[in-house]
């Protein structure tokens, strides 16, 4: 029994170093396997046999077997093989790939992958690595982990949200424009001319096919430290529906930039959007404006001005807001040129408008208005259409100036032309030096208001009738100036009016002098009373001159007629002569007007000769009105009449007409007296306010007050304008006349309404898609952001410094399509779609897995391990989180075999090998003596 026991005992270790060795050789065999993990074979003695000896029982071995047969999950060194899908893991963890048409998950080492015709991620044998979508824009994991599978190998376009322009602008640079955003015109080739502006800018975005279009940015310095500049795109490239067919195309914004004074930064900015044909939109409900989407059909029916359209919902349809509240919506209750329009059909979500139907059967919309919400009882809705030509214009046109104004004196800036909603026509400021104020020259609005003349009043003793409805204006025009107490006296003895305004230095005419010798005299008029005026009458007969007679020393005075004249004692010798002279309605001489005469050298007091004074009195018109004549009088049926006309412009033409016969017959020395008053406002910005001095005239048109909006318009004056004392307010005068060109095209975005992102935006539509479908909004970034309360600016911003306009950055987000060139793997297992549009887009995420017990795994062929009950499940995560290493591209993890140690083994093994025969040889001829034992 011994001796077939030891036979077996040798035959184990025979047997069992024969597996040892395939353990080695097939260690060595996979040295260049990739992501090989080495095995080891351990040994362990077998069951041993109990025998009896002297001492008792002992155990003797048996042999030996196998006892385990493990892999070494050591880490294996990198090769660099240059292909980008080549991974390695620089730590603990496998790849998990699965394989097709299996729910079978598998695990390895080995990361020679690469993406299949099908685009699916796989390894050599077809499985399909796992991992995680990432979302294009985030970057983040969406969903649960899946397998990688590349389904477009194109970049779908992207439209622009945001276009970014850095630039500096040159604060030496003089203003090219009053108001930029005037001087565009689409219809021209050169759409924004160069002399209009100082600096521009061109950034190219793309609409969501990933086509590109040139946004270009216009800048224009205003004053100081302010800018303002001007959105624009080709015009051949707008297709927003509220622009078509007008000059306006392309423009699609405008604003302002305030810099500090002192580091050129930005302080401040406003951007004002061009919306187009339609303006000033409202609403009230569940609606927003923004919510409400308006389309032209017809273009030619949308030409003219119609401000103030207005809807209200009642439930179940649209109707005209009725301002009356009668129920009946007239012609003259909808906007002027509009008086026909029409709403066709209607329900909560839309609107159908005919503008000038054709019939009353005529059901063809001109505009129809979409609501993203249904409407409900009371809701309202607003807007304006805006004549199609220059809708885009706010400012001044037709300036002409006059007086001190003149020969380029005066410059014009505009500082608020959002304010300038409405056209106003011949308007006109005046300056009056003799009260150093400025007034509104707008006597056309004044008479069609009531005001242009005012506070008749008579000295008649009830003669002479002051009722306004005896007043007939004919020609307001010539009314341009305010006048205090314009006076007229008439003259019994000719039944005639003739002017009765203070006594002036060129009212004395007709002079003459005797005397011995020449004495050069000098004339002055001073006016004095509470009238402040004279009973004059013109000389041309009805008057006897007046005569002033010096008998060597006294002077004594004659002539005049029905005046009362007097030589004033004390103020009367051989050096001057005073004349005092009144009405003969006037008490004394202290209420009337005092004429002077001094002369060059002392009258001879020695003679008895008679030295004298010979001249005549012409009464002037008001002093506002040089050239203003009396006519006579023609009442409104055109026949003769003791009333009042008179031509303020001296063109033969009655300007007004006063039928003051029609309170009775006036009688001699009866006085008529009126206030011409052109200063009111425009009728269509019936809060403006004019200010200003000689040196600059404002006007602010909404007559806000505020210390931010008080200069809307402001004309600043090169060389003070003439001020003070002057006798001839007429023509030391200074008129600026022009026309208001407005329109509410533009819509000022207001700063709560950037809050959120930071940054005003403005609409494009390069696609013309329905009711505005394919518009995109474009964030502008100038290097400053809106946080709520100020204006902060980046590391890198828009600066105004002193040196020549340049661009310093630009870029737009958004991008055309693309094919897919190449991949790019990062550590953590992203992997980045390179594409020819240079967009950079991730795709997916490798997953990573590893076991609480890799001994456990299953080794499956093929590089491939599977987990089972002793390794237990698999731990999914990112690369290098929980424990997981990260991943290396370009490169792959070789066999962790060492062959140099395998050949050691190889040599131990083959020795015990080599030892177990030896045993099994000399049991053998053991076993051969017993047998020869018989012989």
């Amino acid at each position: 029994m011994a001796l077939s026991s030891s036979l077996f005992t040798g035959t184990s270790g025979l047997k069992n170093m024969g597996n040892a060795m395939q353990v080695v050789g097939n260690n060595i065999s996979n040295v260049n396997t990739v992501g090989f993990k080495r095995g080891r074979s351990t040994f362990a003695d077998t069951l041993y046999e109990s025998v009896a000896t002297q001492a008792g029982t002992d155990q003797m071995g048996r042999g030996m077997s196998i006892g385990e047969v493990g892999q070494n999950f050591s880490q294996g060194s990198f090769e660099s093989t240059g292909n980008t899908t080549d991974l390695s893991i620089g730590g603990d963890g496998f790849f998990i790939v699965r394989q097709r048409q299996t729910e079978n998950n598998f695990y390895t080492r080995a990361g020679n992958f690469y993406f299949d015709k099908n685009g699916q991620f796989v390894n050599p044998e077809g499985y399909v690595v796992q991992g995680w979508d990432l979302d294009e824009e985030t970057g983040e994991d969406t969903g649960a982990i899946k397998d990688l599978v590349l389904e477009a190998f194109t970049s779908s376009p992207e439209k622009s949200s945001k276009v970014t322009s850095i630039t500096n602008l040159d604060a030496d640079a003089v203003s090219k424009s009053v108001v930029l955003s005037n001087n565009w015109d689409s219809g021209e080739e050169t759409h924004m001319e160069g002399t209009n502006y100082e600096y521009q800018t061109v950034v190219k975005a793309y609409d969501s096919l990933g086509s590109t279009h040139d946004i270009t940015i216009y800048y224009d310095k205003k004053s100081g430290t302010e800018w303002e500049y001007a959105v624009a795109c080709d015009p051949e490239e707008d297709n927003r529906n509220l622009v078509q067919g007008t000059d306006s195309k392309g423009l699609l914004a405008r604003g302002s930039i305030q810099f500090s004074e002192s580091s050129g930064d930005i302080l401040n900015m406003t951007m004002s959007e061009f919306t187009g044909r339609l303006g000033n939109f409202k609403a009230n409900g569940v609606n927003t404006a923004d919510n409400i989407n308006y389309k032209i059909v017809n273009y030619e029916k949308a030409a003219l001005d119609g401000y103030g359209f207005s809807f209200e919902f009642d439930g179940s349809s649209w109707s005209f807001t009725d301002p009356n509240n009668d129920g009946v919506i007239t012609p003259d209750e909808k906007p002027e040129n509009y008086t026909n329009a029409t709403i066709v059909y209607s329900d909560n979500q839309e609107i159908q408008l005919a503008l000038d139907p054709d019939s009353p059967t005529d059901r063809e919309p001109d505009i129809r208005i979409k609501l993203d919400q249904p409407a409900v009882a009371t809701d309202s809705l607003g807007f304006d259409i805006n004549n199609k030509n220059d809708m885009h214009v706010q400012g001044i046109e037709g300036t002409q100036y006059f007086g001190d104004t003149a020969n380029d004196n005066t410059t014009l800036e505009i500082n608020e032309p959002n304010v300038m909603t409405h056209d106003s026509k011949d308007l006109g400021i005046v300056w009056n030096p003799t009260e150093e104020q400025w007034y509104w020259s707008n006597p056309e609005i004044a008479n069609s208001a009531g005001t242009l003349v005012t506070d008749l009043g008579t000295n008649n003793s009830g003669n002479i009738s002051t009722d306004t409805s005896d007043v007939r204006v004919q020609d307001a025009a010539p009314m341009s100036m305010y006048s205090d107490d314009i006076n007229l006296r008439y003259n019994g003895n000719l039944g005639a009016w003739d002017w009765n305004m203070p006594l002036k230095t060129e009212d004395i005419v007709n002079q003459a002098f005797d005397f011995t010798p020449a004495n050069d005299p000098v004339l002055s008029v001073e006016t004095a009373g509470s009238q402040g005026a004279i009973a004059s009458v013109d000389g041309a007969g009805d008057q006897e001159p007046i005569v002033l007679d010096w008998d060597g020393s006294n002077w004594t005075v004659g002539g005049g007629g029905e005046l009362n004249t007097s030589v004033i004692a004390g103020g009367s010798d051989e050096t001057q002569v005073q004349l005092g002279i009144w009405d003969d309605t006037i008490g004394s001489s202290s209420e009337g007007s005092v004429i002077q005469y001094t002369f060059g050298s002392s009258l001879d007091t020695t003679t008895a000769a008679i030295d004298s004074i010979e001249f005549e009195i012409d009464p002037s018109p008001p002093q506002e009105y040089p050239d203003a004549v009396v006519t006579p009088g023609e009442n409104p049926a055109g026949n003769p009449s003791d009333g009042i006309g008179i031509d303020f412009n001296d063109d033969t033409i009655t300007d007004i007409y006063f039928d003051t016969d029609s309170g009775g017959t006036p009688g001699n020395g009866n006085t008529f007296s009126f206030d011409t008053n052109p200063n009111v406002p425009p009728a269509e910005y019936s809060d403006a306010t004019l200010r200003g001095d000689q040196t600059e005239a404002i006007i602010d048109l909404d007559g806000s007050g505020n210390e931010s909006d008080n200069e809307d318009i402001r004309f600043t004056f090169t060389d003070p304008l003439k001020f003070g004392g002057s006798t001839h307010p007429y023509n030391d005068r200074s008129e600026i006349d022009f026309d208001i060109i407005g329109s509410t095209s533009w819509s000022p975005i207001d700063k709560s309404e950037i809050t959120q992102s930071g940054y005003f935006s403005f609409t494009t539509d390069f696609l013309g898609g329905d009711f505005g479908s394919t518009e995109n909004e474009i964030e502008l970034d100038i290097g400053t952001v809106y946080d709520g309360i100020n204006f902060v600016n980046d590391s890198m911003s828009t600066t105004q410094f002193a040196k020549a306009s340049s661009t310093v950055f630009q870029d737009a987000d958004g991008y055309a399509a693309g094919d897919l060139q190449s991949v790019d793997i990062a550590s953590d297992g992203v992997i980045t779609g390179v594409y020819s549009n240079g967009e950079l887009i991730p795709l997916f995420r490798v997953g990573l897995a590893k076991f609480l017990n890799n001994y456990g795994l299953s080794n499956e062929g093929g590089n491939l391990f599977s987990e089972t009950r002793d390794s237990g499940t698999a731990i999914t995560n990112k690369p290098g989180e929980n424990g997981l290493g990260t991943l290396s591209p370009n490169s792959l993890e070789m066999s962790n075999a060492d062959i140099s140690e395998e050949f050691v083994n190889m040599i131990t093994t083959q020795r015990g090998f080599q030892a177990n025969s030896k045993t099994v040889t000399t049991t053998d001829e053991m076993m051969q003596t017993v047998i020869n034992m018989k012989r």
